[in-house]
């Protein structure tokens, strides 16, 4: 009786060894996606250090009213242990739908905000099979993208990023002498820790990329800055985007509006996204710089 029962017992173990290799050498998703989206481009939006969901809602709400880019909303948030929820969701017939991407630590490091994005558009894609996404994000939404565009370029389980658009990104940081000059600058007086990392890993953005940068200035005389960026700082990615990119463009406004609590609420932000998203397009490398 013993014998027959250690023949069992070691048949048993020898099946569940077989099936715990098999089940490692499955690819990590095979099913298709819940729906089936991939012709769709949807638009990422990515708010700044204290943000949510609601922070881009100024420009969701533009772009679905009164500039008709998309009828389909889904706001999500990421934990930092990387748990995402859901509100609301996506159809079969959802036209360029914008995704408002929220992060639980909504003061942790743009660095660290990329790392969950590219969990968040992973599981996007999973879920609807995006293959392409554009990405605009306020302040240090627009780093994580950057980070991400750097980081993340030759990552299959997400989708290509296709247009960046960072608003107010303080690329060199905050501190007005490591961003003093003229605003035609072609260099910098010191490169902080983050614009050395995004000089130095330049190589590795898609060629293909577009990505267009909207700084602020409040006044013609005096200090350039947007109240809390340095003008030049938001203009910093002219020193590692263009010639690595399909596409750099700069666009700058000046005035009272130009405050950078707000900048990407103000009438020209939101025409230059939409402008830039939708109506955009070459075939040629562009590189428009801020001249003045």
């Amino acid at each position: 009786m013993k014998k027959y029962l250690v023949i069992i017992l070691t048949l048993l173990f020898g099946g569940l060894v077989l099936s715990a290799c098999q089940n490692n050498d499955e690819p990590l998703n095979t099913s298709p996606p819940e729906v089936d989206l991939k012709t769709e481009i949807p638009i990422i939006l990515i708010h700044g250090s204290g943000g949510d969901t609601h922070s881009l809602d100024e420009i969701a709400d533009h772009l679905t009213n009164d500039f008709a880019s998309s009828k389909d909303e889904l706001s999500m948030s990421i934990s930092s242990n990387g748990k995402i929820s859901y509100q609301g969701e996506l159809t079969k017939d959802a036209h360029r739908p914008i995704i408002k991407l929220g992060f639980d630590k909504n003061q942790a490091s743009p660095d660290k905000w990329a790392e969950w994005l590219q969990i968040a558009v992973t599981d996007l894609k999973s879920r609807y099979g995006f293959t392409q996404m554009d990405g605009v994000g306020h302040s240090n939404g627009g780093l994580a993208l950057t980070y991400f565009a750097e980081n993340y370029s030759d990552d299959k389980t997400v989708p290509t990023l296709r247009k960046l658009i960072a608003i107010g990104s303080p690329f060199n940081d905050l501190d007005a002498d490591d961003n003093a000059g003229s605003l035609d600058f072609q260099k910098l007086p010191t490169y902080t820790k983050q614009m050395t990392y995004f000089m130095n890993n330049k190589t590795k953005l898609n060629p293909n990329l577009e990505v267009l940068s909207i700084a602020g200035k409040l006044s013609d005389e005096g200090e350039a800055t947007d109240g809390i960026v340095p003008t030049n700082s938001s203009l910093a990615s002219r020193l590692f985007v263009p010639k690595k990119a399909k596409v750099y463009m700069e666009d700058l406004q000046v005035g009272n509006s130009a405050v950078h609590q707000t900048l990407h609420e103000t009438p020209e932000s939101v025409e230059k996204v939409y402008w830039f998203l939708e109506k955009f397009h070459s075939d040629k490398s562009v590189t428009k710089l801020v001249s003045k």
